[in-house]
C-alpha cells in the first residue's frame, strides 16, 4: 500500500518569484495585508495539520507544486524559504526532519505557464484563447505530477503532496494509491467518485 496526504494549497506572493510583484499590484493595501494574515493562518493550520498526523518523517517524501525535477530541489526550496514562503519553510523544516523533497513538475511545462502568465498579468487581461492554452497547459502540469508520483512513491510510503486549488490531479493518480485529506476535500473540484 502507499498513501499521498493531499493538502490544496493557497499561494503566496513569495511562492510566485518574478510574479509576486504584478499580482501584488492587483490588490489595494488593505487587501494585501489581509492576503498575508490570510496565508500565514493557512500555513499554521497545515503545519499543526501534519505534526497531528505522527508521521516518521524518514519515510515521508514531499511533492511541491512549482517545483521542478532538476537535482536541485533542495537549494531552490532554501531560496524560497529564505525569501519569506510559508509554504517553503514547512518544506525545509519537514526535510530537516528527514522527509525526502521530491521534484514534482515538469521544468518545460514550468516555463511555459511562467510565460503565459507574465504575459497575462502584463496585458491585465485574458481571452478565450488564452485561458483555453492555460487550462491546457495546467492539464498537462497535473498529467505529469501524478506520473511522478506514480513512479516515485514505493509501496508502503507516504507522500505529501501541495499543489494549488485550481490543480485537478486526483483523478489522475494511480488508483492504488490511498488519498488522504486531512483538511477535507476542496469543493467543485474533480476527484475520484
Amino acid at each position: 500500500m502507499r498513501a499521498l496526504i493531499y493538502f490544496p494549497i493557497i499561494h503566496s506572493s513569495k511562492d510566485l518569484g518574478s510574479l509576486s510583484n504584478a499580482a501584488s499590484d492587483l490588490r489595494t493595501e488593505e487587501q494585501e495585508r489581509l492576503y498575508i494574515d490570510a496565508i500565514e493562518h493557512f500555513w499554521g493550520m497545515i503545519a499543526t495539520a501534519i505534526e497531528d498526523l505522527g508521521l516518521d518523517y524518514t519515510k515521508l517524501k514531499l511533492y511541491q507544486d512549482g517545483l521542478p525535477v532538476c537535482g536541485k530541489e533542495q537549494e531552490i526550496v532554501a531560496e524560497v524559504a529564505n525569501s519569506g514562503s510559508e509554504n517553503y519553510k514547512l518544506l525545509q523544516t519537514l526535510h530537516h526532519k528527514g522527509a525526502v523533497l521530491m521534484g514534482t513538475e515538469s521544468p518545460e511545462l514550468l516555463v511555459q505557464e511562467h510565460t503565459l502568465m507574465t504575459q497575462l498579468l502584463r496585458s491585465g487581461k485574458s481571452t478565450d484563447a488564452t485561458l483555453e492554452i492555460a487550462q491546457k497547459l495546467l492539464d498537462q502540469r497535473d498529467g505529469f505530477i501524478a506520473k511522478r508520483i506514480e513512479k516515485t512513491l514505493q509501496d508502503n510510503e507516504i507522500g505529501i503532496l501541495f499543489l494549488g486549488l485550481m490543480h485537478n490531479i486526483i483523478a489522475k493518480l494511480p488508483k492504488d494509491i490511498v488519498i488522504i485529506q486531512p483538511l477535507g476535500k476542496p469543493t467543485g473540484l474533480g476527484g475520484r467518485v
